[in-house]
């Protein structure tokens, strides 16, 4: 008698099976990002030329002498409301209009063609 070997089945019926997806590293990525970022920041302070580390208290610049209005500024108690009851500015007239009012400039809707 004549054995004929059983084949797995292929074709549309029983031939697929779904395939788990694979789990990716995650952790070790996470690790190495870690690393590297570890890595070049103690790089960055430690062997920046232009960082120096200190204790001490950073030394402030002088500040620079005040002109003649900001003495007068500072000097001021309140502000003097007298100058506002001075003749010279009640005297002051206003020219024209007011309020200005804008003429149409321009055309209504500007993406309309000419």
């Amino acid at each position: 008698m004549i054995t004929i070997p059983t084949l797995p089945p292929s074709g549309t019926f029983g031939a697929f099976k779904s395939q788990a997806p694979k789990e990716k590293p995650y952790l070790l990525y996470l690790v190495v990002a870690t690393i590297i970022i570890i890595l070049g920041t103690s790089y960055y302070f430690l062997f920046y030329t232009d960082i120096s580390f200190s204790l001490q208290k950073p030394a402030l610049k002088a500040a620079t002498p005040l002109n003649e209005i900001e003495i007068k500024v500072t000097k001021l108690k309140e502000l003097p409301f007298n100058v506002i009851d001075n003749q010279f500015y009640k005297s002051l007239r206003s020219y024209g209009a007011v309020p200005v009012v804008a003429d149409l400039l321009g055309r209504q809707n500007p993406f309309i063609p000419y």
